[in-house]
């Protein structure tokens, strides 16, 4: 794999990341899917197991999440040949939960994906296997007033303002 290769698949790795972490905010199950190859484990908490069965499991978690944003901070891509790479991300998620009062709970979570990407006869870069580390987390009452705000507000479905870019 040249240097030019590198640059290539690096990019494609990290678009499969960013457009799982849109999946999972945007509750799109499908862009989430498309990120994983048909064989997948993900090891995500007390979830283990298959895509769909990530799928199934965290759509359950989200159906009355009102806010979820991921933040990926860098991802270190090591390449182990020219279709396989080991990769971690970091990344901050927060997210709004029901309870503790009118506004909710907030919690956030500092953690890490480590992923082995493969490339496979699709030539499409995928997640084959994810272990999710978690390094801190935390919860406190939430103060937020989004209905006070002016503007445009984020959606959790495919009525969010960046789908209609994508027509």
């Amino acid at each position: 794999m040249d240097r030019i290769e590198k640059l290539i698949a690096r990019a494609e790795i990290e678009e499969c990341l960013y457009r799982y972490a849109r999946g999972i905010d945007r509750r799109d199950w499908p862009a989430v899917r498309a990120g994983f190859h048909d064989d997948a484990v993900d090891q995500h908490g007390e979830f283990t197991g298959n895509a769909d069965a990530f799928i199934d499991w965290v759509s359950r978690r989200h159906a009355n999440v009102p806010f979820s944003m991921h933040f990926l901070g860098k991802s270190l891509v090591e390449f182990r040949s020219d279709r396989v790479a080991a990769v971690e991300t970091y990344f901050i998620a927060f997210q709004r939960r029901e309870g503790g009062g009118a506004s909710g709970i907030e919690h956030q979570v500092f953690g890490r994906y480590v992923d082995r990407f493969e490339k496979r006869t699709d030539d499409i870069w995928k997640v084959a296997r994810r272990q999710v580390v978690y390094d801190s987390t935390g919860s406190q009452p939430s103060t937020s007033h989004l209905r006070k705000l002016v503007g445009v507000l984020g959606r959790r479905d495919r009525s969010d303002p960046v789908y209609a870019n994508l027509e």
